[in-house]
């Protein structure tokens, strides 16, 4: 088949362990012809069709998007960013032969650039159903229910699903919440696609702890990952804060973002020496460093609107680090986790009961070793980018 994969970011091809570039590999080592469409990264002064790994890449020049704070410039940039990718999409590609087209859920206006590129191939259309706009912005208080720019989400959001010939999601309650707004959406177009990351060997990896005196001996418990809204990192510190009588219990905050200095600051003022941050690592430090934590954290905040599958989880399960996730209201994860026993998890802002959870790690270590082990093996056999591939490709071939 020829298939077209549409994106908004993603990084050069000679990586393959992210989660869309390792798909998008998997597709070409079972032999179909592929293409890419994505923000150009390089700097470079204008679009052009680049080789990555031998899959011929549309880099689409324009403003960024990505760490923009500033939401009126950020929603211009998505809006040039679209414009530029229909035109220049059909442009680069526009004799070549396409099957389905592969896009994901961000922005929703690219629901304009898949009607140009559906009427222009005649191809299918999956769309991975991962992000909601502007239900998470209403459940932050951001923009109200009935306001003009909800209208405006929604109005795309529709067009999106409306053309959507297969829609694949994380979890089972991304599909019913799909369906909650949009009845009248098929259910045989969508299939459960739970998130997949290339596996990275882990044995015989050293102890990155052992070198750092703030870690050496001791029960660390990670996050790693972007510190925002949406995570509510400052439910670690109130763990923490609840834990600080146990001297060998350390939590590690992996990260950067825009919350970072003020959490820091909470930490200063709260005085959690139990409490420690470095900066950002580059994946293969960062997975080293991983391998040598006892608990990998995942935080969501309580306010969120919308199920989710947090990606992150893969690396912890790849490395062996039990996972401890402090949930949200809306997401099935949790359920996800105590159903295949790969986890353990509490409302993120129930700080007791996610003590509670942690100390099962902590004081039983054969519960704590089953667990690593399960984890890991549920990862290995189920959420590797072959297992996705094998599911995405079954309903297109029907």
């Amino acid at each position: 088949m020829n298939i077209l994969f549409l994106f908004v970011s993603l990084p050069n091809l000679n990586d393959k362990n992210s989660l869309f570039t390792s798909l998008i590999h998997e597709f070409k080592e079972q032999g179909h012809n592929v293409l890419v469409s994505a923000k150009d990264y390089r700097q470079e002064q204008k679009s052009e069709v680049v080789i990555e790994n031998d899959i011929n890449v549309l880099r689409v020049k324009s403003h960024q998007f990505t760490r923009v704070s500033n939401p009126i410039k950020k929603a211009l940039a998505y809006q040039e960013y679209v414009i530029k990718q229909r035109y220049l999409v059909i442009k680069h590609f526009g004799k070549e032969k396409i099957d389905v087209v592969f896009s994901h859920s961000l922005p929703p206006e690219l629901a304009w650039v898949i009607s140009g590129i559906k009427c222009h191939f005649g191809c299918k259309f999956y769309l991975l159903q991962t992000d909601f706009t502007w239900q998470d912005a209403v459940a932050f208080g951001y923009f109200r229910k009935n306001s003009p720019v909800c209208w405006y989400y929604r109005f795309w959001e529709k067009r999106m699903f409306k053309q959507a010939d297969y829609i694949g999601c994380p979890t089972k309650g991304n599909i019913d919440y799909i369906l909650k707004f949009y009845p009248n959406i098929e259910k045989e177009k969508f299939q459960l696609v739970p998130f997949w990351q290339k596996a990275i060997q882990s044995n015989d990896v050293l102890d990155a702890k052992a070198n750092d005196e703030l870690l050496k001996n001791k029960f660390v418990v990670v996050y790693g990952g972007s510190i925002g809204a949406a995570q509510r990192i400052e439910h670690i510190l109130e763990l923490a804060n609840e834990t600080r009588e146990i001297s060998d219990i350390v939590y590690l905050i992996l990260g950067r973002g825009a919350y970072l200095p003020v959490l820091k600051g909470m930490a200063k003022k709260q005085q959690l020496t139990n409490v420690v941050f470095k900066e950002f690592l580059p994946r293969d430090e960062y997975m080293q460093l991983l391998a040598s934590c006892d608990v990998g954290m995942i935080i969501l905040n309580e306010k969120m609107a919308t199920p989710n599958f947090p990606s992150k989880s893969l690396a912890y399960f790849n490395m062996k680090v039990p996972v401890l996730a402090a949930l949200d209201y809306s997401t099935d994860f949790g359920h996800f986790l105590m159903n295949n026993e790969i986890g353990l998890w509490a409302y993120s802002n129930e700080i007791k009961e996610l003590k509670k959870k942690l100390m099962m790690y902590y004081e039983d270590r054969k519960f704590f070793a089953d667990t690593k082990e399960k984890a890991y093996n549920y990862y290995i056999n189920n959420l590797q980018p072959e297992h996705a591939y094998k599911t995405i490709i079954k309903i297109i071939q029907k």
